[in-house]
Order: C-alpha cells, then structure tokens, then sequence
C-alpha cells in the first residue's frame, strides 16, 4: 500500500457558490416528482374546467418562478453572503485519503471523517461533497488530483463504505 498524499487547497467565493449549486441540485426521484407536478398541472391548464385552469396556469407560473428564483437569484445571493461570514472555509485546507476515512486539517483543527459517518455523498465534474448530516457537507475539489491526491481511492471508497451518489 503507497503512503497517503496530502493535497491542499483553498475554497474560494466561486468554488462555494458552485459546491451550493451541487448541493441543491435536485435528485432524480425529486426531479421526477417536479416534473410530474408540472405534466398534472399543464394537462389541468389545458384541459379543465375555466377555474382549474386558471389556477393551474397560476400554479405553473408561481411555482417555475419560485425554483427559477430560488437556483439562480436567492441561492446564488445567499452563498456569497455565507462565504463572507464564514472564516474557515476561507482558510487552506489538506485533504489526505486513508483507509478509515478523509483526513482534513486546517491550522488549528485536524479531523478525520470517518466513512461510517457519512451519510451520504455526491459529485460532478469539479467537487466531491460528503454529507456527515443532511444539511452539512465537506467540500473536496477534484481539481486535488492534479497535486497526487487520490480522488480514484476517495470515489472508491465512498462507494463501498456509503454507497452510490445521491
């Protein structure tokens, strides 16, 4: 076995907007869920009586904006704000893949994510986000590669421990 590398790294304003718009990103059963709202609605649109269409042509407008506002105004607002407020993440990081878990450390903490402790993960093209709580992740770039970090070993084990991606 070759001795973990450490990588490390630092979360800019972008990276954190961007690891929010993953974190929101709705999953299949959701996305099937919303889309069947919107079929149901669009069928009572065109084919009910003078008030169900009314509302349902209300329902179609006020929910699509209310996603559309949500991803692309309030999220994208709300993330920077958080950013700035939150030091931390501001710091640099190392990230060190190991048997047992990701070993994360910044200048006054060192800590280790066990992988029994993760409840779930995800990933795209630029991060992997574990979830140790519903609502709270780490975010590890997959850009770590590039300086030797194990990202292969990390998805690897993230399956067998966790399971697939959300």
């Amino acid at each position: 076995m070759k001795a973990p590398m450490t990588a490390t790294f630092r979360i800019s304003e972008d990276d954190y907007l961007a690891a929010m718009k993953l974190y929101a990103r709705l999953t299949p059963l959701r996305l099937v869920l919303v889309a069947a709202i919107g079929v149901l609605l669009a069928l009572a649109a065109a084919f009910g009586p003078p008030l169900v269409q009314t509302g349902s042509v209300g329902g179609l407008v006020g929910g699509g904006s209310v996603l559309l506002g949500t991803r692309f105004i309030v999220l994208p607002l709300m993330a920077r704000r958080h950013y700035r407020k939150y030091k931390a993440i501001q710091e640099e990081f190392n990230a060190e893949v190991l048997d047992h878990g990701l070993r994360l450390t910044l200048p006054n903490t060192d800590h280790t994510i066990v992988w029994q402790n993760v409840l779930k993960w995800r990933h795209d093209e630029r991060f992997v986000l574990l979830y140790p709580m519903p609502r709270l992740f780490h975010i590890v770039p997959k850009a770590l590669a590039a300086q030797g970090f194990d990202l292969k070993g990390l998805l690897e084990r993230l399956n067998r421990h966790v399971g697939p991606p959300v």
